[in-house]
């Protein structure tokens, strides 16, 4: 597409990159859970001047000449008339109306490129920086039912809120359907400098502020309240429920109602709570169930998540006990992480001090019901919070019944990529000092997850998205990917990682299994040129286990494909295979044979006990 620049292309034996050169400088980065009318996969990032949403692949527009040739019957575009009518202080502009037709397949993939092309841009310009961005859950957009209605409004727009440099937040809805390029070459579209703004209905766009922060928000979340919440005002209905913190004081979060059908133009938080430390992320309960819907989990640096519930009061103990509008919510768990190794800290000659571990991320999954979170030094973990997952009694903690309990213990834990390896090695090191010597390969291997050129704290991030399943009767699946520094780790099934683990004790590791998607595998052949890593998401493919990882740079997006099936990764360390495992012939294995094996494994066969037998 013009005006987007064309991909520069790495391939690899396991994987293909495409690398985009953008004019901005990316804050951070979403992929959308829905994609568009005509199939395009959404993208949305945050840079120095407001947000960009990229419609990537599906049906192409149809030529200019079928477009203006009359009315016709759109294809695949309902909902797409797009008013330009500018704000309510502004004399009305002339209405226009864009119905974008589409082609009634999608393009077929050249071999030599296979990858979808880019299909549309659109700026919406805030003039201040985009920091932070947060979208509906999944199951919100994706939900049926006469329950679910009242979000009809917003089914068919993109619906995030950004964070922004100026101390405000704008929540933003837009049309699903790419603009047509018609609509973006009209004349009177470039003539004012000013309509370029978000908010004057350009685009069919509707902005609301959210005002309330004296600092910018470092971190933003956003949920639907499908009017379950009945405030002591009266009002009724369903709400966009908007959540953000700041290092404000010790740290401050403000709670947001909008209302789907009567959105205002700016709005003041109904709750405000002072934190006892700034949080590192927070997020709302992807469930959506009755009580869990208005569950906010906040992950702090000093290694505590805590859930807090902005409908049940600190007084509530019955279930579906509600709060007033001019009440507080509660806290009902906090999940505390394992403490720092001084042994490690001795041996390594790195102090990272006293305390438990830091926070750099905590996710909901398993449909809620469980938190996963990542630590400064590599460690994952996962709190079971409701006894859901295999090897735990069921309802071993009911959260709709406890206020201010805590949990320490962990149902699942591990470390991504070599950081347990390289801690390991360093331990059964002989030494006769207590300090390490720091040459620059030795600060390399034992910092293996330090920011490089920075002293400051540790960047990095869990993303987590749905696979669908490819029959009714077959449950989903969860793919996580962790980012921390420069490294990049997934576990293509939650599920199957957790239950090949169940029965294990200690740590996980990157070759516990060989199941089918229930190892943890490292991503390799992510290059961004040398530019620091500012955000990471998963985009999932119609077909086959492992989604496109999207990794955003400071000047450039790059999307990772790891090909249409989970088992091109199964054979990614061969010769770690070949050390390990012996055949009922000759002893050694070699790559095919080792396939082979494997194959044999995922469909049951009887060599499955022979594996890492000596």
């Amino acid at each position: 597409m013009a005006g987007f620049p064309q991909p520069r292309i790495t391939k690899s034996q396991q994987s293909i990159q495409l690398s985009y050169d953008l004019p901005h400088r990316i804050h951070t980065t979403k992929t959308y859970p829905i994609k568009s009318p005509n199939g395009s996969t959404i993208i949305l990032y945050g840079h120095e001047n407001g947000v960009r949403i990229v419609w990537r692949g599906g049906r192409a527009f149809k030529p200019s000449s079928a477009s203006s040739a009359g009315p016709k019957k759109t294809n695949g575009a309902k909902g797409a008339v797009i008013s330009l009518e500018s704000d309510d202080d502004e004399p009305p502009a002339k209405v226009v109306e864009d119905k974008p037709e589409f082609e009634e397949d999608e393009e077929e993939l050249d071999p030599s490129r296979p990858y979808p092309s880019i299909l549309q841009t659109l700026d919406l310009h805030f003039g201040t920086n985009v920091l932070h961005l947060a979208i509906l859950p999944t199951p919100a957009l994706e939900a049926e039912g006469a329950s679910w209605r009242g979000l009809d409004p917003v089914k068919k727009k993109i619906v995030f809120t950004a964070a922004c440099g100026d101390n405000s937040l704008r929540l933003v809805t837009i049309p699903l359907t790419p603009p047509s390029p018609e609509s973006k070459a009209r004349p009177e579209s470039r003539a004012d400098f000013t309509a370029a703004y978000a908010g004057k209905g350009k685009w069919g766009e509707k902005v609301t502020m959210l005002n309330g922060h004296q600092k910018p928000s470092d971190g933003v979340a956003i949920t639907a309240d499908f009017g379950r919440s009945k405030p002591a005002s009266g009002q009724t209905g369903s709400h966009i429920i908007v959540a953000s913190q700041s290092r404000e004081v010790t740290g401050l979060l403000l709670l947001f109602k909008i209302s789907v059908k009567s959105p205002e133009s700016r709005v003041e938080p109904f709750q405000k709570i002072f934190l006892a430390s700034p949080a590192k992320s927070i997020s709302f309960n992807t469930s959506l169930s009755g009580h869990r819907f208005s569950q906010l989990l906040i992950a702090e640096t000093t290694g505590v998540c805590r859930i807090y519930d902005y409908n049940k009061g600190p007084n509530s103990t019955e279930e579906g006990s509600e709060t007033s509008e001019s009440e507080q919510g509660s806290f009902l768990l906090s999940l505390y992480a394992g403490f720092q190794s001084t042994k490690d800290q001795s041996q390594t000659g790195i102090h990272a001090g006293f305390g438990r571990k830091s926070i750099v991320d905590a996710q909901w999954v398993s449909a809620g019901t469980a938190v996963i979170v990542l630590l400064s030094d590599g460690e994952w973990a996962l709190w079971d919070i409701e006894g859901e997952g295999p090897g735990t009694t069921r309802h071993e903690l009911p959260t709709e019944t406890i206020h201010g309990g805590s949990r320490t213990q962990y149902s699942l834990t591990g470390y991504i990529d070599t950081g347990a390896k390289s801690r390991q090695s360093i331990q059964t090191q002989p030494t006769t000092s207590r300090f390490a010597p720091m040459t620059p390969s030795t600060r390399k291997s034992t910092e293996p997850f330090s920011a490089r050129g920075s002293s400051g704290p540790i960047k990095g991030k869990i993303s987590v998205i749905e696979i669908a399943a490819p029959s009714p009767t077959t449950p989903s699946e969860e793919s996580i990917v962790f980012w921390l520094g420069e490294t990049y780790t997934i576990i293509p099934s939650l599920s199957k990682y957790w239950a090949a683990n169940s029965r294990k004790t200690g740590s996980g590791n990157l070759f516990n299994s060989v199941a089918s998607g229930s190892r943890m595998l490292r991503l390799e052949g992510i290059d961004l040129q040398g530019e620091r890593c500012t955000g990471i998401d998963q985009i999932t493919k119609t077909r086959g286990l492992i989604p496109e990882i999207l990794v955003s740079g400071e000047h450039r997006l790059a999307i990772l494909t790891t090909g249409s099936k989970s088992k091109e990764l199964k054979t990614r360390q061969p010769e770690r295979f070949a050390l390990t495992e012996k055949s009922a012939n000759n002893g050694e294995l070699d790559v095919l044979g080792i396939d082979q094996e494997l194959a044999r494994m995922e469909n049951g066969g009887s060599r499955r006990g022979k594996l890492f037998q000596s």
